[in-house]
């Protein structure tokens, strides 16, 4: 009996410390003023014990800071560790705007590593419950990283539907700003008055269609489960996103979710089949069946396919203040954001070679909370752009060699210049002139191109 007491007791309180992380929190000094933070040079304090100062606030809560100038404009990421103390959260602040933060962090292993940062001077913050004047640090490690990680997928190449008008690219959103910046591609009229505006987006022949939850205040921070559709929870988003995704059978998908109060475009790769996942706000907490696809083993992985590479750069080259990267070794959070990840790359690997309606694309991106409605409007649309240039490169029309989507004597001639030997095709132009799909490209695939120009 004792030993079934302790184990209920275990469990309860490991659920409330879940139940804590998932809320949206903030540093106590966005609350409480605080004593001038002493600033150090990273390299000058490297594997060095330092003393944190704190300022003792009401109810014996303590307000710790670490002021780190770097002196650099590129990505990194730190790790460190902190005496000993219960009960602490820990916040990196970007010092030169303090509304800009990511955390609360917990501690691994008594180890904190943060997540990729842009910003050349810091602020390490740590909210204790108990008075204290100061608190040693250690950073232990400081190291510069890559946005890029020119991740090599597999190039396959699928025959265009004619039967499909306008493939839809599925995009869904939980909290702000990722609802609000997808709002206008939504087909309800209640959550969008002001129309549809995905029909055929911007003459690219692909429908855009989206789908996400309200708020009671659009513009709230600690945001809850919300309403209507794909709330933020398990059971809500897996009963709401099966049957989404075969009404439309979207050719991509691109599942968004807000991520730490900060301006990041976090493009994440990884998204895991697991069984440890934080507790959501109604029971059942926790994912039902847990993991959620039973058909692989739990921790199976399935990975973003998306044009990451090129989604970066083309967010970088927007210049509109995101710090656009690729999360290439972590994963979407254990939560309800990395849950939804995994269903939008496990619809895709579901229906990847379904010669009817493939699914060829599918990840995730995790948004700053701290980026403006129409700023993320501009980064997803043009997040969308790129994936629709992949998209284009990977479907081919039969007899369309120059990809004018038309076929005519400008196509044939390519075809003759090839069996003459006279050009080179790319691996698209073979399999768009080998109509017969006999792997050879001859007289045959000539006449059939000529009686589709004569038709």
């Amino acid at each position: 009996m004792t030993f079934i007491y302790k184990y209920i007791i275990t469990l309860i309180i490991v659920n409330i410390g879940w139940m804590q992380l998932i809320n949206h929190e903030i540093p106590l000094s966005h609350l409480n003023s605080t004593n001038k933070t002493s600033f150090y040079n990273i390299n000058d304090i490297l594997n060095v014990e330092i003393p944190m100062e704190c300022s003792t606030i009401n109810s014996n809560k303590s307000i710790c800071q670490i002021g780190i100038n770097l002196d650099i404009d590129e990505l990194f990421h730190i790790e460190f560790s902190l005496l000993n103390k219960q009960n602490k959260k820990i916040f990196i602040l970007n010092s030169n705007n303090k509304e800009i933060f990511s955390g609360p962090y917990y501690e691994h292993n008594q180890i904190i590593q943060s997540k990729p940062l842009n910003m050349n001077s810091i602020i390490i913050e740590v909210n204790i419950s108990d008075s204290i004047k100061y608190l040693p640090i250690q950073i232990s490690s400081y190291k510069l990283l890559k946005r890029k990680y020119n991740i090599k997928e597999k190039s396959i190449l699928y025959k265009r539907n004619n039967q499909r008008e306008e493939p839809t690219i599925l995009v869904t959103g939980y909290w702000p700003p990722t609802n609000e910046m997808i709002r206008h591609f939504s087909q309800n009229e209640s959550l969008n008055p002001n129309g549809w505006q995905g029909d055929n987006w911007e003459n690219r022949g692909y429908d855009i269609i989206s789908y996400f939850p309200e708020f009671s205040n659009p513009d709230c921070s600690s945001c809850g489960q919300g309403f209507g559709d794909i709330e933020v929870d398990y059971q809500d988003t897996s009963e709401d996103f099966w049957p989404i995704a075969n009404q439309h059978n979207p050719i991509a998908i691109i599942t968004f979710s807000r991520g730490y109060m900060d301006q990041s475009w976090e493009l994440e790769y990884n998204a895991y089949n697991r069984t440890n996942w934080y507790n959501d706000f109604t029971s059942p907490f926790q994912p039902t069946p847990n993991p959620p696809d039973s058909n692989e083993d739990a921790f199976h992985l399935r990975n973003s396919n998306l044009p990451m590479d090129q989604i970066v750069g083309a967010i970088s080259e927007l210049d509109i203040g995101l710090n656009p990267y690729i999360d290439i070794n972590g994963d979407p959070g254990r939560y309800v954001s990395e849950f939804m990840a995994y269903h939008g790359t496990w619809y895709r690997d579901l229906n990847q070679f379904n010669n009817i309606q493939n699914c060829i694309s599918a990840g995730h991106i995790h948004v700053g909370g701290y980026i403006d409605w129409d700023t993320a409007k501009i980064a997803t649309e043009e997040s969308i752009r790129v994936l629709i240039n992949q998209l284009d490169s990977f479907i081919y029309t039969p007899g369309d060699l120059n990809q004018d989507s038309i076929i005519d004597i400008l196509d044939l001639v390519i075809v003759i210049n090839f069996i003459l030997g006279d050009i080179e095709l790319s691996s698209i132009q073979i399999f768009a002139a080998d109509l017969n799909e006999d792997s050879i490209i001859n007289i045959q695939d000539i006449i059939m191109i000529i009686n589709i120009i004569l038709n």
